[in-house]
């Protein structure tokens, strides 16, 4: 009797064993089923987003070129949506079923391009004398206390020397300054691709300056012009000593200037900014911005256009996430 109980709870403990088993086993196969199901959702939401983001660009573009034969100038118009301004700066809002796309473009001459500070392998004198005044504005009103000259960082990050030219005296780095850092890197040299990569350069460690500069600040491959009749009030005030941007952005609301003859009539501003190298009235350059939520799923994607003088527009780089 003894034998046959022992036999009997063997099969029991060995039948118990592969149930056990087979239940992993189940469950191994439920839950790989379930990640591949949701990669394979995630793979044809993406895939679908990037078709949104190239729909929402060609808009832009037949929105770019339609404005450059009406005119040659670049505004935005007052705030109020019944008011005068330019259709590529609108919001656009697409509803689909199980989907919502919007997009808006925002002028990308409209702030400061930090790869301005080289022109031609040089330092352009004139932009980083503007982009001195902006830090200065931005800084005093963040109340930030700065005794140092960040221009000459961003300007050894980005020229051309591969790291061996002598730092920028006195507040300049290149590889010997990144190289001893705890986590060491080199310097790009190469423009800035995106107004986070401050983030690793002299100076900019501290997330509080970053803070105050990042709203007034662009980066994109080439230098390009500021545009007046779109600039905030600080890239404005940062064009010379005593500019009032505040009263500039009110004059252009209701009537941008035509070309920047008119625009230095406007109080004398002829007698203020002495080099109108950099301004213009119309504008290039355009970010796109596009977000789409498709179910649970949200995608944002960054879009730089270019445009010709003919209106003809290209993308000329994407980004997701952040720009």
């Amino acid at each position: 009797m003894s034998i046959a109980y022992s036999q009997k709870g063997v099969a029991l403990i060995t039948a118990l064993l592969i149930v056990a088993l087979a239940t992993i086993i189940s469950v191994n196969i439920a839950t790989r089923l379930q990640l591949d199901v949701r990669r394979t959702s995630n793979m044809l939401s993406s895939e679908q987003a990037v078709q949104y983001v190239s729909a929402a660009e060609n808009l832009l573009s037949i929105a770019l070129y339609e404005d450059r034969k009406d005119n040659d100038t670049d505004y935005y118009g007052d705030k109020d949506e019944h008011s005068d301004k330019e259709s590529w700066a609108d919001l656009y809002e697409f509803p689909f079923e199980n989907a919502l796309i919007r997009s808006q473009a925002t002028d990308l001459q409209a702030c400061f391009n930090l790869n301005s500070l080289i022109t031609k392998g040089t330092v352009d004198t004139i932009a980083q004398d503007r982009f001195k005044r902006l830090v200065a504005n931005a800084s005093s009103k963040a109340r930030l206390n700065l005794n140092s000259d960040l221009s000459q960082a961003i300007i050894d990050w980005i020229d051309t020397d591969n790291g061996q030219a002598q730092t920028t005296v006195p507040d300049g780095a290149e590889d010997g300054y990144y190289m001893n850092l705890a986590t060491p890197y080199r310097t790009a040299n190469t423009p800035l691709q995106s107004v986070s990569e401050l983030r690793l350069i002299k100076g900019f460690e501290n997330n509080k300056i970053y803070e105050a500069i990042a709203p007034f600040v662009c980066a994109f491959g080439v230098p390009a012009s500021i545009n007046v009749n779109t600039a905030s009030e600080e890239v404005l005030n940062s064009l010379a000593e005593n500019v009032d941007g505040a009263g500039i952005i009110e004059r252009r609301t209701d009537d941008p200037f035509a070309d920047i003859n008119e625009f230095l009539g406007y109080k004398d501003l002829k007698k203020t900014i002495k080099d109108t190298q950099g301004l213009s009235v119309s504008t290039e350059y355009f970010l796109l911005k596009t977000e789409i939520q498709l179910g649970q799923s949200r995608t944002l994607m960054y879009s730089i256009l270019y445009r010709d003088d003919e209106g003809n527009t290209r993308v000329i780089a994407r980004s997701q996430g952040v720009y």
